[in-house]
């Protein structure tokens, strides 16, 4: 039983980058599994993720990776410092 569908986003993993569905239950991530595959209850929230990027289980917002994160085709890289 899920209680919230992120559906579509480019998910991050340790194993690379995709568009993938984020099914959770409760408080915990049960599923993570392709586009489309995932399927909620009539009462769940559906969270619609196209375009965005989904990191789950990212809780600090200030982490250091410890895997290779590749750009995503189409979005800029672009990285910034904030003034000394």
């Amino acid at each position: 039983m899920l209680d919230i569908l992120i559906r579509g986003g480019e998910v991050v993993t340790p194993q690379g980058c995709g568009v993938y569905d984020v099914g959770i239950s409760g408080e915990k991530i049960v599923a993570v599994d392709k586009a489309g595959a995932l399927r909620a209850d009539e009462n769940a929230r559906i969270i619609d993720a196209d375009g965005k990027i989904v990191m789950p289980g990212g809780i600090d917002p200030h982490v250091h990776c410890s895997w290779h994160i590749p750009a995503i085709e189409g979005v800029p890289a672009q990285l910034t410092a904030p003034p000394a």
